[in-house]
């Protein structure tokens, strides 16, 4: 926004001016009331979109009222964008929260160029049929003349589904989809970043090297694992733990050797399906610390907090591996965030193959989540590995990640669209 002027329309229930911030760009805010916050994003967006795109079926709950709740915010979003919409200005929309905005605008006769970036995974075709309203998705993004997903996957499975659905309504050539009289939406792998140069410039300054050092003398030469995630049932916190347990039993020269650090960020704590994760996650820590505890010294060390970005950068720097461990994720910027913050091109990535960034990034160990000896085994991999190898595949990721930042993303998108 900064780069390009325009005009950010978000959503919420709480005003923007009721925080005290400046933004060096315009915002234009919809404004939401609590039971289309409930109904909307509580319910449609979070209890049936995400549950299924993110491979979790018997997570899903269909409530019909949240349906017209979703289309009736969507529409909201809609009357403020012809509000302020000029004859040569990009729409860009981002996200499973605004899927029915590109279909609402067409019908208010906006001809302009419309983008849509989805930030999450769009599933195979078998978990989409489940959706009851798989139908009218599709048929609003195809009125967007560019749709970007995170890797190239995701794109054939929305083509699939498009070619299933709509195989009457449709010419599929390669990644163009014609339809309704020679319109044209192409679909394009364009996997998300980070900006590379602000968190490799705050990992190097004073106040987080003094934190990261402060950090290893508490530590005090031990080897250091890291997890960063959201409190997600898609995240594999568990599993992630479960693995450490194994790998602790089957190793048990790294007692009093290895500790892990996880920060778990707070989500969507009011929605009873999260409480309950919590619980879980509270009672695994508890239980495998009470199994391995030593003479002051707990394998898990357990964060439930939002920190601020240098403090967690901090953590990336003092941490010799990370694991990520998600179950299944559109991308996951962790993974880059902890690259961009190894200056000294130390450390190791472990990282789940069911998130977007097993399918782009190099030099990683795989696992599987759902497999705590493929974590376990990870980790044993990791830490015998050669030391001069590491570095130099840390150096080979952390040039992907600089060259393939945010402004890459940025640029290759509105390049396509505009």
């Amino acid at each position: 926004m900064k780069e390009n002027g325009g005009i950010w329309v978000c959503g919420g229930e709480t005003l923007i001016e009721d925080y005290d911030v400046e933004l060096p760009y315009t915002i234009k805010q919809v404004k939401l009331t609590k039971n289309e916050s409930k109904h909307y994003y509580d319910g449609f967006c979070n209890t049936q979109i995400w549950p299924l795109f993110h491979y979790f079926p018997a997570r899903y709950k269909l409530h019909v009222k949240d349906w017209s709740y979703y289309k009736q915010v969507n529409q909201k979003f809609a009357n403020q964008i012809m509000e302020i919409l000029e004859p040569d200005d990009c729409i860009w929309v981002h996200d499973y929260q605004l899927i029915l905005l590109p279909k609402l605008l067409r019908e208010k006769g906006v001809k302009n160029k419309i983008g849509f970036f989805l930030h999450i995974p769009f599933p195979t075709l078998e978990i989409y049929r489940i959706f009851p309203k798989r139908y009218e998705i599709l048929e609003s993004l195809l009125n967007c003349d560019l749709i970007g997903f995170h890797t190239e996957s995701y794109v054939k499975h929305f083509i699939d589904c498009v070619e299933y659905f709509m195989s009457d309504q449709v010419e599929i050539n390669s990644n163009i989809i014609k339809h309704d009289k020679n319109k044209k939406t192409k679909v394009l792998a364009m996997p998300i970043s980070i900006d590379f140069r602000h968190i490799d410039k705050v990992a190097q300054s004073a106040e987080v090297l003094a934190k990261a050092e402060e950090l290893q003398k508490i530590f005090d030469g031990q080897i250091i694992g890291l997890g960063v995630d959201r409190l997600d049932y898609s995240k594999g916190i568990i599993e992630k733990f479960e693995g450490l347990e194994l790998f602790l039993e089957q190793n048990p020269e790294y007692i009093k050797k290895l500790s892990f650090i996880q920060i778990a960020v707070p989500t969507r704590s009011d929605v009873p399906e999260y409480a309950k994760l919590k619980r879980k996650v509270d009672e695994t820590v508890g239980r495998i610390n009470g199994k391995f505890s030593k003479e002051g010294w707990s394998p898990i060390h357990y964060i439930y907090s939002n920190l601020k970005p240098q403090d967690i950068i901090a953590y990336y720097k003092c941490a010799d591996f990370i694991i990520v461990s998600a179950l299944r994720d559109g991308l996951n910027l962790v993974a880059k965030e902890y690259v961009a913050s190894r200056s000294n091109n130390s450390g190791a990535l472990i990282l789940s193959e069911f998130t977007g960034a097993a399918e782009e990034i190099p030099h990683k160990f795989l696992i599987n989540p759902y497999d705590t000896n493929s974590i376990a085994t990870a980790i044993r991999r990791t830490l015998e590995s050669d030391e001069k190898q590491k570095i130099l595949q840390m150096a080979e990721l952390r040039s992907y990640v600089k060259e393939n930042d945010i402004f890459h993303w940025l640029d290759a998108f509105l390049r396509e669209l505009c």
